[in-house]
């Protein structure tokens, strides 16, 4: 290869895969997220909003956190066998209470 008009970079154009994946590898895990701190407050109201939603059979929109990009569910929550579960268009999913970042009516 030739180093054309000054510029010393040209000629590492070329990479192998594996070093293609462990670039792409190194940015996702760049761009991963933590999850947040819920204030005791924020519980609070969300346990408001859940209850009255359960109770009165109204929907919900659910945030849960995931490390590159938040998740959206919305539904009618509802108790089976002890365990909390949204019902939506999709059918009835189980709701993972410990990546819930936001409750809304």
């Amino acid at each position: 290869m030739r180093i054309v008009d000054g510029n010393i970079f040209e000629a590492m154009r070329l990479m192998l895969p594996e070093d293609r994946e462990l670039m792409e590898r190194s940015r996702r895990e760049s761009t991963r997220r933590r999850l947040p701190i819920i204030s005791q407050d924020a519980w609070n109201e969300m346990a408001y909003i859940l209850d009255e939603a359960l109770h009165q059979k109204q929907p919900i929109r659910i945030t849960l956190f995931e490390p590159h990009e938040d998740v959206i569910w919305e539904g009618i929550p509802v108790v089976k066998n002890g365990h909390l579960k949204l019902q939506t268009a999709d059918g009835i999913r189980q709701i993972p209470l410990e990546k819930v970042i936001r409750m809304e009516k």
